[in-house]
């Protein structure tokens, strides 16, 4: 998002340079409007004068040049350049539909209403923020009109009609190209996607009192005039594979600790004491505390940002929209040892915390940024020889815990804190994050 906002203060600041341009283009032509007329009038009292003569054939052969150049677009074609060359750094269809995807893995996994999204009450948290407008509860609503999700479309439809009502400026909705017939009729598509065939009708009924002599609605009307309700099954909200597991995971209270957990200090690099917290006895799983400082924290941060990519695993058509991120809504990059010498700093720290590891045959660092909605789910395995250490390298406002199925425990993300467990044939996931920028570093030990 911040690469995104600053590429938002460019186009800003050049549409505003384009205003002054126009502005000042339209300054000259009122300028020139004002001359003509007042070289009219005296020529119009003067005909005959050949001084008013000369200056009329002086203006219609020389002054007219000047504003026809005025007129032509060449003065606000850097503006257009600079915003064309601007448009690849813009967010694609597969941005936007992995935003909608990932808003849809939070709304499901945390069961949120689309009301409550709209206008920023998340998992009972109010926050302060400007609800979403017309246009973005209608985008939204026909994007999940066109994967046939009825039920949460007509729920963000209705949001539409109500913020559609309530607009007090309809030139910026028109300035989106669309309308409330529009709003109408993907309303009555829904409906009808429901079974819900007389609401359907009615918003029928409705558009043909604003477009009389549409054949479409017309024929539409008449087709669900002889329709009576009937149950449709809904198809569920999810694409991932996983949606059910992670819903079940993420929303279970944790129970308390089994046995005598403790927080102590242990021998790490140079001797140097690390702070580890137990989590877990059997299997033994630890929180080692302030593992790096913030100045260590940001560097890998950057040294990891020009590499991440997504991992495009899953390519599915969803009618113009192409979806590569069904099942792992993140970008990842890998930071060697020999990359800086803080990444060599951070693997040893590693090797330090983990008892009876003297040298480490492992990957490298694997870095992720989760995106909106975005999680991990590790299925259970029967290798025992892994080792997983998950540092976290940035804080997360509400979302995002690390959660051990059969432990039934959960670990918020703490920023410099390293979490590390043996690998039991258990589920681990890293749940869907709700407000904040997570970003974490893996690394597996043999």
């Amino acid at each position: 998002m911040l690469p995104l906002l600053k590429l938002k203060e460019k186009v800003v600041a050049n549409l505003r340079s384009y205003a002054e341009t126009l502005e000042k283009q339209l300054a000259d032509v009122q300028l020139a409007i004002r001359m003509y007329e007042e070289l009219q009038r005296r020529a119009s009292l003067n005909a005959m004068n050949f001084i008013q003569q000369f200056a009329v054939l002086r203006h219609m052969h020389l002054d007219w040049v000047k504003w026809l150049t005025i007129m032509r677009p060449d003065a606000e074609r850097l503006q257009i350049q600079i915003l064309q060359e601007l448009q690849p750094q813009m967010p694609t269809n597969m941005d936007i539909v992995e935003a909608m995807k990932g808003i849809q893995r939070i709304q499901y996994t945390y069961d949120m209403e689309p009301a409550d999204i709209a206008m920023g009450k998340l998992r009972g948290r109010q926050y302060n923020f400007k609800r979403w407008g017309a246009f973005d509860t209608f985008v939204f609503g026909v994007l999940c009109q066109l994967q046939g999700y009825y039920k949460d479309a007509d729920a963000w439809l209705k949001l539409t009609q109500d913020s559609y009502k309530r607009q007090d400026n309809p030139i910026q909705l028109a300035f989106h190209h669309w309308t409330y017939e529009h709003v109408l009729e993907y309303l009555m598509l829904a409906n009808m996607g429901l079974g819900k065939f007389k609401t359907a009708l009615g918003h029928a009924k409705e558009l043909l009192v604003l477009q009389p002599q549409d054949e479409y609605i017309q024929a539409k009307a008449q087709e669900l005039s002889t329709k009576s309700d009937e149950q449709k099954p809904e198809p569920s909200m999810p694409i991932d594979v996983n949606a059910e597991l992670i819903k079940k995971l993420c929303r279970q209270n944790q129970s308390l600790p089994a046995g005598r957990l403790r927080c102590r200090y242990v021998r790490g690099e140079a001797l140097l004491p690390l702070k580890m917290e137990e989590l877990s006895l059997n299997p033994a799983i630890s929180l080692y505390h302030d593992m790096l400082s913030d100045g260590e924290l940001s560097i890998v941060k950057r040294l990891a940002s020009p590499l991440l990519k997504r991992n495009k695993i899953t390519y599915r058509e969803i009618d113009s929209y192409t979806d590569y991120m069904a099942t792992r809504p993140w970008q990842s990059a890998e930071l060697s040892s020999s990359m800086h010498t803080k990444i060599d700093t951070l693997n040893r720290r590693i090797r330090h915390s983990i008892p009876g590891v003297s040298s480490i045959e492992s990957e490298n660092l694997q870095v992720r940024n989760f995106g909106i909605g975005g999680h991990f789910l590790e299925h259970a395995t029967a290798d025992k020889d892994v080792i997983t250490a998950l540092l976290y390298l940035s804080n997360v406002e509400q979302g995002g815990e690390t959660y051990f199925a059969s432990l039934n425990l959960r670990v918020p993300p703490q920023k410099g804190s390293l979490l590390v467990w043996q690998r039991t044939g258990d589920s681990q996931i890293e749940c869907p994050v709700i407000v904040g920028n997570k970003w974490v570093a893996t690394k597996r030990i043999q």
